[in-house]
């Protein structure tokens, strides 16, 4: 098959003379410099000297500001490779520009870019490419001068005057968390729009008909999968530069002209993990799009992780032209069904999502693009996300509306690892002009585009038209100054009509959080559990969003790499007033969750907010799970940080671990414990998510703070798939204790010998516990590459082991209590090169000053 492909390399960018009319031969730059792409127009700056860290603070956004109010131009020169000129199609793909563009090619304009979320393919006729030194360039224009034709009409949107802001957000189809509404990703009271070409460039020829789109569907499961392959090509007879200029009777002529000349088979087969095909078919193309029906005998069916294995098939469409092969298209594809429930069979309403007629309880995640200037990350970045969320248990991620589109590779692992996706449309938190057509089209070109994207992955289990329209419109006041809800119909009218089109098999709600006579009833529908402790007692249906509502940041490491910052120039008296003039953030010095205070440094405020934050997680969380029997899923907000200062996130825009994301990790378990206090006595649940009943040995320590243990309990415990039940109740057992800051309960699941779950009950705030200090040591053995065994023994009662080191890593667990006696063992993986050093971990004790190294 004589295919080809080739990604375009080899950029530079100039700041494009202002006020230069568009539509017009690029004109050159004063100064040219090395460009990335995919990249950004400000990294390319900054590495070139011409642009100060944008993200050192207010001052350094501020700086900023300037980029993407220009225009840039992109340029890259290459020659024809070998080969090109007798390809019947040269396509020429761009796959993300932030965010209007011009693209020409030697000195000819093969078209525009209007939206962010879209690709976008341009023909290119043979002659149009030279054998040598083949320019071509991208006109990157800035944000806010593509709209000012629209401003007028915009102001009914009562979004204010500022295109970096809310109004822009509502105009501009791109990254849409990343403009600034009364905070920005960045947090440091304003923000940065990235602009230039943050997805690959790449030429494509084929030698005759290629194929446009493949999709699969599973209609039916059982002992025989039923299911359809929707395959498209091309237009016959001509290229898509002159298809383009035609009307649709003109090419139907066209089409049915050329057929008669040509004989053009599809070929289709569908293969097992053993590479046996399992179904096959082979047709004489006709309409540029044909539909095939599946059937499958005894198949293997597709799971999310916790509920079997995530099997897939191979389906490969190759398109043959008089006998040769002109085009193939490989993908995996998965056989399941998903159904989103909302009912009972009695009538209750509920929120859940079945798989293959199984209910998933969703452990799940929502995701922030890696960058926030660029948007997307690099291929190791991409793979640390993939090991954190499979470390922390999780099965679902939600591809959250204020984000971005990922591309294929990205829900191809998703696929095979079985985490399910929740796949926000981009729309965030705002309202959007529906009354304008040009702007609803575009809205509707890039919902087809990411529907298409993503269909057959059998990871997709829902698809929701956008982020928090409707909370907006029922709870933040804009009724109180808007005519209408401007966008209500993108999500209510436009998107279902394309969902029933292209993909009707997945399940679409039109907004998160969505139900009930206001849409954060935790009675119906879905939630957003803002202010988390005190709206976890209500026992919301499904939680799309938790969050702790104060403030944490990313580690120091993160902050003086990222910021430039250096910490010990933050500390002693005034630290704080130099943090402030550094970031234009107050120090924030209530503590409810956890009590923990440390003021001497920013290094130790950092600390003691991952502690906070920690601690509300966990209690909101522990309520989620243990104690809410409407509760079918849980997707934590936020698995990363969108930006060094983002106050929300259990991962740190570094990519490091944070407190929380243990606390996660283990209320993620499929089997899991929590004791609490209820009036006088103890009660410790046991939480099964297992898909069968767990037989769990319960044990119960009440210990003073020299550990010493002045009562022991013990439960042998048959707990049901999919249920909690009350494993101990301590009777009286509040009554018994004399010293509530320096009494505890310990508690632990054991299953077939193994400890499952722990967890620490204290009788007072976190801070105020008081614990004697006795020895404590720990060994390390490297096990593999970049694989190393930790373990940890103390002679007392720990409230917190700290584990850490001076590169990334992820551990099976950290920020753990221990009991006296205790010997515990932990797997730790680095997810950085050492770089020919050996890493020094640090282990200590929460309050201590001294650290056990080691190397």
């Amino acid at each position: 098959m004589n295919l080809f492909k080739m990604e375009l390399k080899d950029w530079r960018v100039g700041e494009y003379p202002a006020g230069a009319p568009d539509g017009t031969t690029p004109e050159v730059p004063e100064e040219w410099i090395s460009a990335s792409v995919p990249g950004c127009v400000q990294y390319d700056l900054v590495e070139q000297g011409r642009l100060d860290n944008p993200y050192a603070g207010t001052k350094g956004a501020f700086d900023a500001a300037w980029v993407a109010k220009s225009d840039w131009l992109y340029e890259t020169v290459f020659d024809r490779p070998d080969g090109l000129e007798k390809m019947a199609h040269v396509i020429l793909k761009l796959w993300g520009i932030d965010t209007f563009s011009e693209v020409w090619l030697n000195g000819s304009l093969l078209g525009e870019t209007v939206n962010a979320y879209r690709s976008y393919e341009f023909s290119i006729l043979p002659e149009m490419l030279l054998e040598r030194g083949n320019r071509l360039q991208i006109r990157v224009k800035a944000h806010g001068r593509m709209v000012e034709d629209k401003l007028e009409a915009a102001e009914c949107l009562t979004c204010g005057k500022e295109t970096e802001g809310l109004l822009g957000k509502a105009l501009i189809r791109r990254y849409q968390r990343s403009f600034y509404t009364n905070s920005s990703l960045l947090n440091v009271g304003t923000g940065v729009l990235g602009i230039g070409i943050n997805r690959p460039v790449e030429l494509y020829g084929y030698p005759g008909r290629y194929l446009t789109d493949v999709a699969y569907t599973t209609r039916e499961i059982g002992d025989c999968a039923e299911g359809s392959i929707c395959v498209s090509l091309n237009p016959a007879g001509e290229d898509g530069a002159d298809q383009a200029e035609k009307t649709a009777e003109e090419k139907c002529a066209v089409q049915a002209e050329n057929l008669a000349g040509e004989e053009v088979v599809v070929k289709a087969e569908i293969l097992d993990g053993e590479k046996t095909c399992v179904w096959e078919t082979e047709y004489v193309a006709g309409e540029e799009t044909t539909e095939t029906a599946v059937r499958i005998e005894n198949p293997k069916l597709w799971w999310p992780r916790g509920y079997g294995e995530p099997y897939l098939y191979t389906l490969k469409v190759s398109v043959w032209e008089n006998g040769v092969q002109t085009d193939e298209k490989i993908i995996q594809i998965g056989i399941r069904t998903v159904r989103l429930v909302q009912r009972t069979p009695s009538g209750k309403k509920t929120f859940y999502i079945e798989v293959n007629g199984q209910k998933i309880f969703v452990k799940g995640e929502n995701y922030i693009p890696m960058d926030y200037l660029k948007v997307y990350g690099s291929r190791e970045q991409y793979d640390n996300l993939f090991l954190l969320t499979e470390q922390q248990l999780v099965n679902t991620i939600r591809i959250w509306g204020g984000g971005a589109v990922e591309d294929e590779s990205f829900f191809r692992e998703c696929d095979r690892r079985g985490i399910l996706i929740w796949h926000d449309l981009f729309l965030h938190s705002n309202v959007y002009p529906d009354y304008d057509p040009e702007f609803v089209e575009n809205y509707k070109e890039e919902v087809k585009g990411v529907l298409k994207t993503i269909r057959s992955h059998p990871c997709i289990c829902l698809v929701c038209g956008g982020n928090e329209q409707q909370e907006g419109w029922d709870e933040w006041g804009w009724k109180q100054d808007k005519e209408r809800f401007f966008g209500e119909t993108l999500p209510r009218v436009h998107t279902p009509v394309l969902v029933e089109e292209l993909c009707p098999d997945i399940p679409y709600i039109y907004n998160s959080p969505h139900g009930g006579s206001l849409c954060q009833s935790p009675a119906e529908g879905d939630s957003h559990c803002w202010g988390n402790y005190y709206n976890s007692f209500k026992d919301p249906l499904f939680v799309t969003e938790t969050c702790w509502t104060t403030e944490s940041y990313s580690r120091p490491e993160t902050l003086e790499s990222c910021m430039g910052m250096d910490l010990t120039e933050y500390e002693g008296k005034g630290w704080a007033d130099k943090w402030n003039q550094f970031t234009s953030l107050p120090t924030f010095n209530r503590r409810p969750f956890s009590s923990w205070f440390e003021t001497d440094s920013l290094r130790g405020y950092l600390h003691a907010l991952e502690v906070e934050q920690a601690r509300a997680d966990y209690h909101a969380l522990s309520q989620l799970r243990f104690t809410g029997p409407s509760n079918h899923g849980i997707i934590y907000w936020s698995f990363n940080k969108g930006g060094p200062l983002f106050q929300f996130g259990c991962v740190d825009y570094g990519g490091r671990p944070m407190m929380s994301y243990y606390v996660v990790k283990r209320l993620y378990q499929s089997v899991a414990i929590f004791p609490y206090r209820e009036f006088k006595d103890v009660r410790v649940l046991l939480s099964n998510h297992l898909t069968c009943e767990a037989e769990v040995c319960v044990e119960a320590f009440h210990m003073n703070r020299a550990g010493e243990v002045l009562n022991q309990f013990r439960a042998e415990t048959v707990c049901p798939a999919g249920e909690t039940v009350l494993a101990l109740l301590l009777e009286g057992l509040y009554e018994q204790v004399q010293e509530r800051t320096e009494e505890t309960v310990f508690v632990r699941a054991i299953m077939d010998g193994v400890v499952v779950s722990e967890d620490l009950l204290l009788f007072a705030p976190y801070g105020e516990l008081q614990v004697d200090s006795r020895p404590m040591d720990a060994r390390m053995e490297k096990t593999g590459e970049r694989e190393w065994e930790l373990t940890v023994h103390s002679e007392g009662i720990v409230q917190m082991v700290e584990i850490e080191c001076d590169r990334k890593m992820v551990c099976e667990d950290n920020y753990f209590p221990m009991m006296t006696g205790e010997r515990k063992t932990v797997k730790m993986i680095l997810l950085e090169e050492c770089g020919g050093r050996q890493p020094e971990f640090l282990i200590r004790k929460l309050g201590e000053k001294n650290s056990i190294k080691l190397h």
